[in-house]
């Protein structure tokens, strides 16, 4: 399992040096491609490891959709619509949890 924390820290600090470096020096076009292909990519990673149990997909998931909600009407709509599911989920269980107590 050692090497396979190697790896991972070497692929956050690339995408790392790829946020910081890459990004800031991109015109506003190749700015916008770049956020497109990054948002995509997460999604499409959030769909992948959806199933898997160990992992959490619907954080790449939001993370990808949150890229684009900047670019894109309908993932707004979107984004917006889970984190409002979100609360009102977050407040049933602050309910739930203050009447049992």
């Amino acid at each position: 399992m050692a090497w396979l924390k190697r790896v991972w820290r070497a692929l956050v600090r690339a995408v790392r040096w790829l946020l910081r470096n890459t990004r800031n020096r991109l015109s506003p076009r190749g700015q916008l491609v770049f956020d497109w292909i990054a948002g995509l990519l997460l999604i499409a990673l959030g769909a992948i490891t959806g199933p898997v149990p160990f992992v959490q997909g619907w954080v790449f998931g939001l993370a990808g959709l949150a890229i684009l909600s900047n670019h894109s009407r309908t993932a707004r709509r979107l984004f917006e619509r889970i984190k409002w599911a979100g609360r009102q989920a977050r407040e049933r269980y602050r309910e739930r949890s203050d009447r049992e107590q």
